[in-house]
């Protein structure tokens, strides 16, 4: 259950983000406020891509976050070489974490799309804290960890929302940051356990794609992250078949020249075997 509450806990925090955003515009500072808040705090700053600003004391760990992060950009940038990325990485302590005026618990990863930053806590075990776990196994900033690559999932949401505009159905958009994961460990051979991780089969009080639809974050953290589990289902079972190429059909069936297929029609479509099966599951 640690890795689990890590993933819901993480998720939570790009979803809450754009709620935010969405719901409570006047009450979010503007990017210049942000960006002087930030460029305040004499953060150091790695050569390279992405642009990587951290606490002072983690320049291990930030390499090692900003080559992830570098290696991910790169296999969907050859993938889709119209998409360039240009997100801002921020590892930050708690100290700086705290001052920025975004409102999330220290070590939850978020991506902010108002601001085109993703954070995350400079700590290697912050998120693991944050979960609530006590016995932490120690490991250095040089080695990846499956709390490492969650993350990922917050560049998948960057890579659908803010560089091809794709904002759809709740569920959808969940899927699609997952699959965006998926398709970059499966390619490198990374968290190689990470998809037992994710399994989640204890009994919850939601299991439709119509009450996430409706209640959306209100469902709860343990069924939240039962829903997260059942879209990293669908995106290990279709992965084999389709790879990216999944990808690339629902960008281009949301092209102006596309047919516009909501995700179930679209998935249906695809993979219809796979597809009904799991949706079957979601009634």
């Amino acid at each position: 259950m640690v890795i689990k509450s890590y993933f819901v806990l993480a998720t939570l925090a790009c979803l809450g983000s754009r709620l935010q955003a969405q719901s409570q515009a006047n009450s979010i500072p503007s990017k210049k406020t942000v960006d002087s808040i930030l460029s305040e705090e004499h953060l150091a700053s790695l050569s390279g891509d992405p642009t990587t600003l951290f606490s002072s004391g983690f320049d291990v760990r930030a390499r090692t976050i900003q080559r992830l992060f570098r290696d991910c950009t790169l296999f969907y940038e050859q993938q889709f070489p119209a998409d360039k990325f240009a997100v801002h990485l921020y590892l930050l302590n708690k100290d700086d974490w705290q001052r920025l005026p975004l409102g999330f618990p220290y070590g939850m990863p978020f991506y902010h799309p108002d601001y085109d930053i993703l954070v995350i806590g400079a700590e290697k075990d912050a998120l693991a804290k944050l979960t609530g776990l006590k016995d932490i196994k120690p490991s250095p900033d040089s080695v990846l960890t499956n709390f490492d690559y969650q993350p990922v999932h917050e560049l998948g949401h960057y890579f659908f929302f803010t560089l091809n505009g794709l904002v759809k159905e709740k569920w959808f958009n969940e899927f699609l940051a997952t699959y965006f994961l998926i398709c970059y460990i499966k390619d490198r051979n990374l968290a190689p356990d990470l998809q037992k991780a994710l399994q989640a089969d204890y009994p919850v009080a939601h299991r439709s794609l119509d009450d996430f639809q409706k209640i959306y974050l209100g469902v709860g953290p343990q069924n939240y992250h039962w829903y997260q589990s059942k879209f990293a289902e669908l995106g290990f079972r279709l992965y084999p078949q389709f790879k990216t190429s999944l990808i690339k059909e629902v960008l281009d069936n949301y092209s102006p020249t596309g047919k516009q297929l909501n995700g179930v029609a679209l998935l249906t479509a695809i993979a219809p075997d796979v597809a009904t099966e799991w949706l079957q599951q979601m009634h």
